[in-house]
């Protein structure tokens, strides 16, 4: 696929102190990547340097092919972004702020319009006043306002922000729609980490203003380590049997997670050598504790954030 992408060795600077530093990646036409952090590590910053709403101290953003440095007038009109809540005119329409931006941009294509409003779903509203939408209607908006332009990219500031689960899940299936049915690069930042794992092919960890780490999940999250799920009627004896079979069995079982349920049995999930399995499970049961289910246990993207950016110096996301 061709790249439409081109971060490379991106910094930003502000009163001597390094905000983002050296941060490089790419990202294809119709590939959708997301781009994570904690609070302050760093990717609004990076996303405005990327559509040229901040100036690059150091490094480069090719869009399209198109430096943002030295060919600015080129890139800009391949690129949509909605960076931060999406600004309109309160008292227009949602079809006559559309047209006002198609008329500043020289692009007069109702049928466009009428189009990506579809896609985005917002038009049952745009005979309303843009005054009376809720947040997630003008997040809506926003988005059809940076496909206007029929961009080649799309930047996109936690586009699923003030969004009922239903909202959610229609943002990501126009998402995905947009990048598969258009062929356009989305780059995403978001706090729903679900979402994201179920959108994008990869993502971009950034920590303290650097790339911390860069990986694929196309289909759930690239780890070797085999975890279980069991739900078992007694912790505290399990946990006794556990930390017995630790000792003998080094490196080979690691509690992950632990929930009490409603029908008063416990759910723990614990990385564990595959071979190791059966062991276990008899194990358990000779020891009197009653082993209810016992499935593969899935390794969240909330899981891996929390350890990639633990291993870097810690930092939540919020």
């Amino acid at each position: 696929m061709k790249t439409i992408l081109s971060v490379k060795h991106l910094t930003k600077e502000i009163k001597g102190k390094l905000i983002v530093q050296d941060i490089s990646f790419d990202v294809a036409a119709g590939e959708i990547i997301g781009l994570l952090g904690a609070n302050g590590a760093g990717k609004t910053t990076t996303m405005k340097m990327m559509v040229g709403l901040s100036k690059v101290s150091a490094g480069d953003v090719h869009i399209a092919g198109y430096s943002i440095k030295t060919n600015f007038s080129k890139a800009l009109p391949n690129v949509g972004a909605v960076i931060e809540a999406p600004a309109f005119y309160p008292y227009l329409s949602g079809y006559e702020n559309l047209r006002q931006y198609q008329r500043l941009h020289r692009n007069a294509s109702k049928d466009w319009l009428l189009e990506v409003a579809g896609l985005v779903g917002i038009e049952y509203a745009l005979k309303q006043r843009v005054g009376t939408y809720s947040m997630g209607m003008k997040q809506r908006l926003g988005i059809a306002q940076a496909l206007l332009r029929k961009p080649k990219l799309l930047v996109l500031d936690e586009p699923m922000n003030a969004l009922d689960p239903a909202g959610v899940r229609e943002t990501r299936n126009y998402l995905n729609r947009i990048a598969a049915d258009l062929g356009v690069a989305i780059v995403i930042s978001s706090h729903q980490l679900s979402e994201i794992e179920q959108m994008a092919r990869r993502v971009i960890i950034i920590q303290h203003g650097r790339l911390v780490t860069e990986q694929q999940i196309g289909n759930g999250i690239n780890d070797d380590t085999f975890c279980i799920t069991l739900h078992i009627d007694n912790i505290e004896r399990s946990r006794e049997v556990m930390a017995n079979l630790y000792r003998h069995e080094k490196n080979t079982l690691e509690y992950k997670h632990m929930d009490k349920l409603s029908n008063g049995l416990y759910s723990i999930t614990i990385a564990i050598d595959e071979g190791q399995v059966p062991k276990l499970i008899r194990t358990l049961c000779d020891a009197d504790v009653n082993v209810h289910r016992v499935f593969p246990a899935h390794t969240s993207l909330e899981d891996k954030f929390l350890e990639w950016t633990t291993v870097q110096g810690g930092g939540e996301l919020s």
